[in-house]
C-alpha cells in the first residue's frame, strides 16, 4: 500500500483517522489489513500492538526495513510504517521497550528491520541511534486496538512432545547459529527426511525462518507466530518453544531442528528455557555455535553449574572456522566440532547419532 494520510478520509466511526502506510514491516503479515487504515490514539501500549509511524530521520547505518512482501527496503523521511510495539534487548544492536503511555506525535524509534518500535534504551556504538519516528496512532477494528496476538496460533504448554528435537544455541548474537541450521536443513532434506524448524527466541523479524524455509525445512515457526514481537519482555520462553514443537508435531516429521536467538545469557531470557527439565530431557542432542574457546568454556561450565541434562553436544561457529579451533576443542574438551561450511557431513553425523544413538557411524 503506497501513500500518505488520504487528502480526502473515509470518516471511520468515533474520531478514527483514515490512512495509508508507504511501509508494511514484516512483523505484521499475519494481521488482514483493509485500505485505508483505521488508526486512532491509543493512550495504552501493549505488546505486540500494530501502531503508525512517521519516518523523521533515517539511521543511514541502519536504513531499512523487512516489509510483509518478505523484501528488505530503504526507508526515507516522511514516510509512514505500520508496525509493532514490542521490546529489544541486542548486545550488537539497539535495546528499548514500549513506552509508558502513547501520545500524539510522540518520538518513538524503529528498534530492528522486522518492524519493532518503541523507545530507545540503548544505542550501539558503530549504529549510533535507530531511525527516528513520530507516532500517529494505533491500528483499529470495531473491538478495539489491533494486537498481534488477535491473529496468532494458541500456546499450548502442557502437551507430551514426541518427536526428537536437535537444539541449536550460541553465545552471543552472530555467532552462526542460522547457518548450521540451514546447512542442516539442506543436507537432510536433500537424503528425504522431513524437518520441520523453529525460533525459539530473539526479536521479530522474519530472515532467519525465511532462510530455513528455502533450505528445505517442510514447516517452520517462530515466536512471532504466537503474537509475541520479541521474547525479552517474557519471564521464560518455555511455554514458546513447547508451543512451537506442539504445532511442527503434527505432521510428524523425523526431528525438528530449534534455533534459539541470541546467546545462552542475554536479554531474551534463552536460558529459562534450560530450567523447563522435562522440555530439555525431549532434546536428544544440542549444537553449540561459539566465537572464540572463551565462549565454548562459558556455555559448558554454565550447564554443569545448572546441571543441565547430560546429552550429545557438538560445538560449531566461527571458532571452527580455523582447523585449528576443531583440534583445540575435541582435545581439550573431548567434544566433537566442526564448520558448517567445511564439515557439514560431521555434523550430519552427529544429528543421526543423537536421533539414533545405537547407530555405529564412522
Amino acid at each position: 500500500m503506497q501513500v500518505k494520510v488520504l487528502s480526502r478520509p473515509v470518516s471511520p466511526p468515533q474520531g478514527g483517522k483514515a490512512v495509508h502506510a508507504d511501509r508494511i514491516a514484516s512483523l505484521v503479515g499475519a494481521v488482514p489489513l483493509e485500505d485505508p487504515l483505521e488508526v486512532r490514539v491509543e493512550p495504552e501500549a501493549r505488546h505486540g500492538d500494530v501502531v503508525l509511524a512517521r519516518v523523521i530521520e533515517v539511521n543511514p547505518a541502519y536504513p531499512m526495513l523487512e516489509t510483509n512482501g518478505q523484501e528488505e527496503v530503504d526507508l526515507e523521511p516522511g514516510q509512514t510504517i505500520l508496525g509493532v510495539l514490542g521490546s529489544r534487548k541486542a548486545l550488537q544492536g539497539f535495546s528499548g521497550d514500549p513506552p509508558a503511555r502513547m501520545k500524539p506525535g510522540m518520538e518513538l524509534f524503529l528498534l530492528n528491520r522486522g518492524g519493532v518500535i518503541g523507545e530507545c534504551s540503548a544505542f550501539h556504538r558503530d549504529l549510533g541511534w535507530p531511525t527516528r519516528l513520530e507516532y500517529v496512532g494505533t491500528l483499529h477494528r470495531e473491538n478495539g486496538p489491533v494486537n498481534l496476538k488477535d491473529y496468532s496460533l494458541p500456546m499450548v504448554t502442557d502437551s507430551v512432545i514426541e518427536v526428537p528435537v536437535i537444539l541449536v544455541v550460541g553465545t552471543c548474537m552472530n555467532a552462526g547459529k542460522t547457518t548450521v541450521c540451514k546447512q542442516l536443513v539442506q543436507a537432510f532434506s536433500e537424503k528425504g527426511f522431513t524437518v520441520h524448524a523453529g525460533k525459539v527466541a530473539g526479536v521479530g523479524c522474519l530472515r532467519d525462518p525465511l532462510a530455513m524455509k528455502e533450505a528445505g525445512a517442510r514447516e517452520v515457526l517462530g515466536f512471532h507466530d504466537f503474537g509475541i514481537p520479541s521474547t525479552a519482555h517474557l519471564e521464560t520462553v518455555a511455554p514458546v518453544a513447547r508451543s512451537i514443537v506442539h504445532h511442527l508435531s503434527q505432521s510428524k516429521p523425523d526431528f525438528i531442528l530449534l534455533e534459539m536467538g541470541d546467546g545462552v545469557l542475554g536479554g531474551y531470557h534463552v536460558y529459562s528455557l534450560f530450567e523447563d527439565k522435562e522440555f530439555m530431557n525431549s532434546c536428544v542432542g544440542m549444537i553449540v555455535c561459539a566465537n572464540d574457546y572463551m565462549g565454548v568454556w562459558g556455555v559448558m561450565k554454565w550447564m554443569s553449574q545448572q546441571k543441565i541434562k547430560d546429552f550429545p553436544i557438538l560445538v560449531s561457529g566461527p571458532v571452527t572456522d580455523s582447523a585449528e579451533g576443531v583440534r583445540y576443542i575435541e582435545e581439550q574438551w573431548k567434544l566433537p566440532a566442526g564448520n558448517a561450511f567445511d564439515s557439514t557431513g560431521k555434523i550430519c553425523s552427529f544429528v543421526l547419532q543423537s536421533l539414533m544413538p545405537w547407530l555405529e557411524l564412522e
